[in-house]
């Protein structure tokens, strides 16, 4: 069994994956708050945490995973009353959309799924528990968590308490004790939903439900802790303040934080207006042709998931011609009748997805595979059995854990449902023959017959785009 490592934030180092349990790993991933559509900053946060999941099974392991939904909170209260719904028919609308979105993805499904409004008995029982313990106050009908009694606070955000100043989410307020002390329960106001407890009427803070629901389903201790950077703080540090502050024990052993997407090297931001919703961008995001769900996933996994991700006309373009040579690749390879099996290429695939995810590395080893066994596959030479196995082996791999590569080659290129159609008919599975002969005759100098070949297949509706770098691509016009 390959053991994987990964840089924690916390330590600031590469982290060998040393399970709690012997028999399975957990994982604890931050889901969303349903209030709206998700964006692609999301897309990026929830396909890195596939592909570690993705990997985690292919390396051998049994995994936990738990990614929870945030059904009550102050956004989702906001919506209702803008918008005149219930609290339960906003949340139902987003969940359901939460769900497409991750369908569309191609993510794997959790192994559970929790809603914080399902652990409210849990968060009460925290909140009890740290009140006893002098870690939490009272102030009117709030209660607050005393910052400065957990003496790590800051740690995991690598900042001194004096500097910190109060986050996003976490606002000054006379009543408190300190400015960055943080609400663990929120007393009753009129028009908003509230619940019994035995510190009165209220609804819990936004950062006490993912403790209550991964200490209820994982432990005291999990093995890895994610989502992306921008809840480090002070969502995360302050689930591990209180968390430990609770349990007296380690909350979590790998912290792990994807960086931001940005666009045209602009963060993007709701303020602003340039966020791209997932939904949107494979509706309508204003392409020459369809973003397709591979596609996406390539392109959110072309750069270090702890590296910032530009969005750009350029970059997207450069995801989708590495990925149409990738799948000429396999189908040249399917022609083959060498029986897949592992050879040193997909162990260094491999051994790159473990080595904290680098993916770029990994796109590297299976493009020089790639590179390497074209020329003899183009000219139906016949390259080294053990290349040719071991190239079907990566395949299965790359299916594996990245989630790409994973269609039919007619469905790639030709999209799915669709026949060829134009001026003459010409059936997909000869398309690629008429590509690998135009590619010799280009190779011979015999530029009239190239030339013929590529005026055949534009009748027939394929337009092929010369790729300097190997096979042209295709694409259905």
């Amino acid at each position: 069994m390959t053991r994987p490592v990964f840089y924690n934030t916390l330590t600031q180092r590469l982290s060998p994956l040393e399970p709690v349990h012997p028999d399975y790993v957990t994982m604890y991933v931050c889901g969303v708050t349903v209030y709206d559509d998700c964006h692609l900053g999301h897309a990026r946060s929830q396909t890195v945490f596939d592909v570690i999941h993705r990997l985690l099974l292919e390396s051998g392991y049994r995994v936990r995973y738990v990614r929870n939904i945030t059904d009550i909170d102050d956004k989702i209260i906001r919506k209702a009353l803008e918008t005149g719904r219930t609290i339960g028919e906003i949340t139902a609308i987003y969940i359901d959309s939460f769900h497409v979105d991750m369908e569309r993805l191609g993510i794997l499904p959790p192994t559970l799924e929790p809603r914080a409004t399902e652990y409210l008995e849990q968060m009460i029982s925290m909140i009890q528990t740290m009140l006893d313990r002098g870690i939490a106050y009272r102030k009117g009908n709030d209660v607050y968590f005393r910052v400065r009694g957990y003496s790590a606070y800051g740690e995991l955000s690598h900042q001194k308490i004096d500097e910190l100043r109060a986050g996003s989410r976490v606002q000054a307020d006379e009543e408190k004790e300190d400015p960055l002390d943080f609400a663990l329960w929120k007393g009753a106001k009129p028009g908003e939903p509230s619940f019994p407890a035995p510190f009165g009427e209220g609804r819990p803070g936004w950062h006490i439900e993912c403790s209550a629901m991964s200490l209820g389903l994982l432990g005291n201790t999990i093995d890895i802790h994610g989502g992306g950077m921008d809840l480090m703080f002070p969502h995360h540090e302050n689930e591990r303040a209180q968390s430990e502050s609770t349990t007296g024990t380690t909350f979590v052993k790998t912290w792990i934080h994807n960086g931001f997407v940005t666009l045209n090297e602009e963060k993007m931001s709701k303020s602003i207006g340039n966020i791209f919703r997932i939904r949107t961008f494979f509706e309508t995001a204003p392409f020459p042709e369809p973003v397709t769900k591979e596609w996406l996933r390539a392109f959110l996994l072309s750069t270090h998931y702890r590296s910032p991700l530009d969005l750009t006309d350029e970059s997207l373009s450069h995801a989708k011609n590495a990925l149409d040579s990738l799948y000429l690749f396999r189908a040249l390879l399917e022609k083959r009748e060498e029986e897949a099996r592992e050879g040193p290429r997909t162990r260094s695939f491999l051994e790159a997805l473990g080595n904290d995810l680098d993916t770029p590395v990994a796109f590297r080893v299976l493009h020089e595979l790639k590179n390497h066994l074209n020329p003899f596959l183009s000219r139906a030479e016949n390259p080294s059995p053990e290349d040719v196995s071991d190239g079907k082996a990566m395949i299965r791999v790359v299916q594996n854990t990245l989630g790409i590569l994973t269609l039919s080659s007619d469905e790639w290129v030709y999209g799915k449902g669709k026949s060829p159609s134009g001026d003459e008919s010409i059936p997909p599975d000869q398309v690629e023959a008429l590509v690998l002969q135009r590619e010799k005759a280009r190779k011979e100098k015999n530029f009239a017959m190239a030339d013929a070949i590529r005026d055949r297949l534009k009748k027939a509706g394929y337009l092929l785009e010369d790729n300097p770098g190997g096979l042209p691509r295709i694409r259905k016009i």
